[in-house]
């Protein structure tokens, strides 16, 4: 009886040696690698705000274009002029092709203090193709939360702490990447930005 445990044992150990060796050759059973399934994160969605000079402006009109968007407000100190004037010199640099399959916004998270006329003003400091856009404070959360901006405010609320990414987002309205600017980098961060859209702009 005791040589046939032993037995028993021996070929269940060689059995199981066996196996072991198999997945480990061909990297199944318990040596698969992991695998990791990709979950899309959905940034963006359609909406309908009012721009600089009043008018109704609808991101489906836009659906066949390129769409470079940056959330901010225009009391801010720093960062918003900052990333602003990269965008302005990013417009301006770039190519009549390129130019043309291209809608810059501006998306306040300030609608209680900008209004269309102070956002007219504000817009005279930066490109004239930054659309300035602003709504009701119902419709700038739901753009806010699909977009994935953080928006705080903060001091009294005098000031918002804000993300500061400038989203590109592509026809259909699919986002497509996101530039975060390095302001304190001597490299060229308008550069940057038009060699990756570039990089989407010509697949058009």
């Amino acid at each position: 009886m005791l040589k046939f445990v032993r037995l028993l044992s021996s070929v269940v150990i060689t059995l199981a040696a066996i196996f072991l060796g198999y997945c480990y050759f061909t990297k199944k059973g318990i040596f698969a690698p992991a695998v990791v399934h990709n979950v899309e994160v959905k940034i963006g969605g359609d909406f309908s705000l009012i721009n600089q000079d009043g008018q109704t402006i609808r991101s489906s009109d836009f659906k066949d274009k390129y769409m470079m968007i940056f959330f901010g407000f225009s009391s801010c100190k720093k960062i918003c002029p900052m990333n602003l004037g990269i965008i302005s010199e990013t417009l301006a640099k770039l190519d009549e092709r390129t130019n043309n399959k291209l809608q810059t916004f501006f998306i306040t998270v300030d609608p209680e203090r900008d209004s269309t006329e102070k956002l007219k003003e504000f817009q005279q400091q930066f490109d004239h193709r930054i659309q300035m856009l602003t709504g009701e404070r119902k419709k700038i959360d739901e753009v806010i939360a699909n977009y994935k901006v953080y928006a705080s405010k903060v001091g009294g609320e005098e000031e918002i702490n804000h993300s500061s990414i400038i989203y590109l987002i592509g026809p259909g309205g699919k986002y497509v990447t996101h530039f975060a600017a390095d302001l304190n980098s001597y490299e060229s961060q308008s550069d940057k930005i038009i060699a990756e859209i570039k990089k989407y702009v010509s697949k058009l």
